[in-house]
């Protein structure tokens, strides 16, 4: 069957069948727009054409296993592939638009020691479909307007890096979902070799998950530092920037009670965030069940924040969403207690 967001294929598939190529902007509309997933919600195609449709066009559709909603209007859902695998995707609303945080795999193999999501291993990788299709269940299941994505959700995107750019292309596509690409940041913990490779083409926002200044507090924390230090990583990051003057990297940065929260901490970050014309996003710690670290105290977290500002770096809190369902910034994990 064809993908529904092949668009070359649909395409030539409406040609082959003598059928008029308006046909797949209507189902286009219907998909990406109000995130219907059959072609029976499609009521302006008519029904001989629904039928043929539903055989031979298909529209990814993982089963919703379960939806939790937040105090504060954050949305999680559990959602079940076709092997049976299951992926966390979150909606988090805000007063002036709603942003999708999206699964780029099944799992982790990164392994940060702060993450619920690498705890219980890595399965897979998600496709291309798998990945656009948390937007379109996202969107039926709230029937909200969703105009910012932030791959940030389960595993490493640079892992999955072909599906992934497929993917943002087609949530770029005027004809599809028709999202600027300065409304999509693509997080990773810095996979060198692949950043390098698709520098020069990944036009999107770029987020990376530094999470400490120095080597020797990133490795204890993150073990892919062992394979790529900060020295090779802020290298592709001057490319990133010269490829990309217009957009600006934002260095995440989790605080970790008495392991990255010092004043030393802050006046390193602030010179690395300087130097690479940088901002940072502090992100206070959402705990989980296992989790190693605490919380850095607020007072401790102001203040760092503090320090960053006085260097002359934009560095503002990460408001906590969806803690109450575990949601949040490194607590999605598809093995969850729903």
């Amino acid at each position: 069957m064809i993908s529904v967001f092949d668009k070359s294929a649909l395409q030539q598939y409406m040609l082959d069948n003598k059928i008029p190529l308006f046909r797949a902007k209507q189902i286009w509309n219907w998909v990406c727009k109000y995130g219907k997933t059959s072609f029976s919600e499609m009521p302006n195609i008519g029904l001989k054409l629904q039928d043929i449709f539903q055989k031979n066009i298909e529209i990814c559709t993982p089963s919703v296993v379960n939806i939790l909603k937040s105090i504060d209007g954050t949305t999680k859902v559990l959602l079940q592939l076709e092997d049976k695998n299951t992926i966390e995707t979150v909606l988090i609303p805000s007063k002036t638009h709603n942003t999708i945080c999206i699964s780029s795999q099944v799992g982790c193999t990164v392994g940060c020691k702060f993450c619920n999501t690498g705890f219980n291993g890595f399965v897979r990788n998600l496709t291309t479909n798998e990945i656009v299709a948390q937007y379109v269940a996202m969107k039926k299941i709230t029937n909200s307007a969703i105009s910012n994505i932030v791959f940030m959700g389960m595993g490493e995107p640079l892992f999955n890096i072909d599906n992934v750019l497929q993917a943002i292309n087609i949530f770029t596509d005027e004809d599809l979902f028709g999202i600027s690409r300065r409304k999509i940041t693509l997080s990773t913990s810095g996979i060198v070799p692949v950043l390098e490779k698709i520098v020069d083409k990944l036009n999107v926002k770029l987020a990376i998950s530094l999470h400490a200044p120095n080597d020797q507090i990133r490795e204890k924390i993150m073990p892919i530092n062992k394979l790529y230090n900060l020295e090779k990583l802020f290298d592709v990051c001057q490319k990133y920037n010269k490829y990309h003057s217009f957009l600006r990297i934002t260095f995440e940065y989790i605080m970790l009670n008495n392991v990255n929260d010092t004043d030393e901490c802050a006046i390193e970050l602030a010179k690395i965030c300087k130097k690479l014309n940088a901002k940072a996003n502090i992100i206070r710690f959402n705990t989980w069940q296992g989790a190693c670290f605490t919380e850095s105290p607020i007072s401790r977290v102001k203040h760092f924040a503090t320090i960053l500002k006085q260097n002359g770096i934009d560095a503002p809190i990460r408001s906590k969403h969806g803690i109450d369902i575990m949601a949040a910034c490194g607590q999605l994990s598809s093995s969850n207690n729903y």
